[in-house]
């Protein structure tokens, strides 16, 4: 099987502090992988990588074989575009606008007429228990609420990679719970890959493996325990 994202020998240093020293990692097409570590170990920065919004101090980063462009490249662009999701612990919702049309918004270069994407959208959304709400403005909604809504417009949207930093970070234990849940089943029905960054480790534990920076400079990877996946 083709890996779907490959890291190979990835330092990144601000001035004289190295944040991620000699990372490697494979992820392959359909996993999820828990991107865990103490404070300071370059958790968030290495997922900045791997979604082109900061560049490595040396190594390089493969997306099906083909290394990633400059940051702030065209070809960047299209890739950001159409090939990579983001799901953040804010949320990134446009505040002024209703929790369909923040979907729609993420679907405009979707190649698709607006009644074929809105019936996509409200199919997912009654599956996530979001029917009520689908035409309120998203600032109405609960956080759990805002959680889904941008969980489904990562879904939805082309590109079949997922970058979560702490998406559950936000909620409280039983939001969290139900969110990570909702989040690795549908990642799998609708064939996405999740690269997750978390310091829960209800999170990491139900992921199909972990990679553990461990303390700044030091990386290692393990494989989640399969009793322990969700």
């Amino acid at each position: 099987m083709t890996a779907l994202l490959t890291i190979e020998n990835l330092t990144k240093a601000y001035g004289s502090r190295t944040i991620l020293d000699s990372i490697d990692l494979r992820v392959d097409p359909g996993e999820s992988v828990a991107i865990v570590g103490q404070s300071g170990s370059g958790k968030s920065s290495l997922l900045n990588i791997v979604g082109l919004l900061d560049s490595p101090t040396t190594g390089t980063v493969r997306l099906q074989g083909s290394a990633l462009p400059k940051i702030n490249s065209r070809a960047a662009t299209a890739l950001r575009r159409d090939r990579i999701n983001y799901l953040f612990q804010s949320f990134a919702l446009i505040s002024s606008s209703s929790a369909l049309d923040n979907i729609l918004i993420g679907l405009h270069s979707v190649k698709l007429r607006r009644t074929v994407k809105e019936k996509r959208i409200l199919e997912l959304l009654s599956r996530l228990g979001l029917s009520k709400v689908a035409h309120n403005n998203v600032m109405t909604l609960s956080g759990g609420e805002r959680q889904r809504v941008a969980l489904a417009r990562c879904l939805l949207k082309p590109g079949e990679l997922i970058l979560a930093d702490e998406p559950t970070g936000a909620l409280d234990d039983a939001l969290a719970d139900i969110a990570i849940t909702e989040m690795l089943a549908l990642q799998k029905d609708y064939g996405k890959t999740l690269l997750i960054v978390t310091h829960d480790h209800r999170v990491a534990d139900r992921c199909d493996r972990t990679f553990d920076l461990g303390t700044p400079r030091k990386s290692e990877e393990r494989i989640a325990e399969s009793q322990r996946r969700g």
